[in-house]
């Protein structure tokens, strides 16, 4: 759409591009957890159960979730505790808190949604390379050094813990969500990484390069959305 016209209105934690000559917007809102942070007395608290997005959320037409990455950044997490109903956790193992956070995403859909009305997408995960035992090689530790994908369809590491903890959640709902499983054919691409050749100079094993790995997601994403 090279020459639409879009209007844009930029802010957090949503923004919104509008193409005028197709009716359609676009939102992009950034809640990296699903479940709600909020600031009280004690500092800033994750709250496993809460999710108050969702009053933003149900009245779209498509929704597409993605969820983890900021759950495995320890380093700078926006939280100082965590709570579950009534009890206050200084920390948890992070598996467990993210199935949690998941659960209570996926009873929203389950109870609120009316996915007649509203398509739902979760984009898989999205792996990292920090582990040269995943692709047969044990002396690496990261993907520095990583210029070529893994041939055939299967990675010798198989599916990370993550990713049965998001299929897990997704199994046990009762409403449709389509599942954007991206996970193995990125497993594949070791190479594809931003790596130590970035404009930090460091190492980055989350992050991918465009174009290649990312444009798959988006031609697998048209699909879904088209069928």
């Amino acid at each position: 759409m090279p020459q639409a016209t879009i209007i844009k209105d930029i802010k957090e934690p949503i923004s919104t591009l509008t193409y005028q000559d197709y009716n359609v917007s676009l939102m992009v809102m950034t809640a990296y957890y699903l479940v709600d942070i909020e600031v009280e007395g004690i500092g800033r608290v994750l709250k496993l159960d809460s999710i108050k997005n969702g009053e933003i959320w149900k009245n779209m037409d498509i929704l597409i979730f993605n969820s983890w990455l900021w759950w495995y950044n320890r380093i700078d997490k926006p939280w100082d505790y965590i709570q579950e109903g009534n009890t206050i956790y200084k920390d948890m193992d992070i598996f467990v808190a993210y199935k949690k956070g998941l659960t209570t995403w996926a009873n929203w859909v389950d109870s609120v949604l009316d996915t007649t009305k509203t398509k739902v997408i979760f984009q898989g995960i999205t792996p990292s390379h920090y582990n040269g035992e995943n692709w047969n090689e044990p002396g690496e530790k990261n993907c520095a050094r990583q210029t070529q994908p893994l041939s055939g369809s299967t990675y010798p590491g198989g599916t990370p813990m993550e990713g049965v903890v998001l299929n897990q959640v997704l199994s046990n709902m009762s409403k449709p969500v389509y599942l954007l499983d991206i996970t193995t054919l990125s497993q594949l691409r070791k190479d594809a990484h931003p790596s130590s050749y970035n404009m930090f100079k460091g190492m980055d094993c989350t992050h991918w390069c465009l174009s290649g790995l990312p444009d798959t997601w988006n031609q697998l994403l048209s699909a879904a959305l088209i069928d």
